[in-house]
């Protein structure tokens, strides 16, 4: 692969997934899932996966309809900044859901022009910071 073509397979990879936060912050979860590799695997821990299952994708829609899941797909969400090298993005997020702010950084892995895999860090922002940098 050429230095070019992995450029341009970073770019398009970066768009997928900043298509997906679209999606989602529109409130068209739908249409986020179609983004996702049927091979999807999401590392959340708060995302339950039946063992019997082939594939998290199904898990990942399910969270979505939990209080947990509701509470995020209807939150304030602002893409601080996006990383991308090739098949892996990073997205560093700002999350406000009843006052409360929350930092999380998602990372993803992409296959086939989808998103195939998930992590996450979720961080509390809190009230003070013993600095003066901020979390974003």
């Amino acid at each position: 692969m050429t230095v070019a073509d992995r450029r341009t397979r970073t770019e398009a990879n970066r768009a997928v997934v900043r298509d997906l936060y679209r999606r989602i912050a529109a409130g068209d979860q739908e249409g986020g899932f179609t983004l996702l590799h049927d091979e999807f695997v999401t590392h959340n821990p708060r995302v339950p996966h039946d063992p019997a299952a082939v594939t998290g994708k199904q898990a990942f829609r399910d969270f979505f309809a939990t209080p947990a899941g509701r509470a995020l797909a209807e939150a304030r969400q602002e893409v601080v900044r996006i990383l991308a090298d090739d098949d892996l993005v990073a997205v560093h997020v700002r999350v406000t859901t009843a006052g409360t702010d929350t930092a999380i950084v998602d990372l993803w892995r992409l296959r086939d022009g989808l998103v195939a895999e998930h992590w996450d860090v979720v961080q509390p922002v809190p009230d003070t910071l013993p600095h003066p940098h901020g979390m974003f």
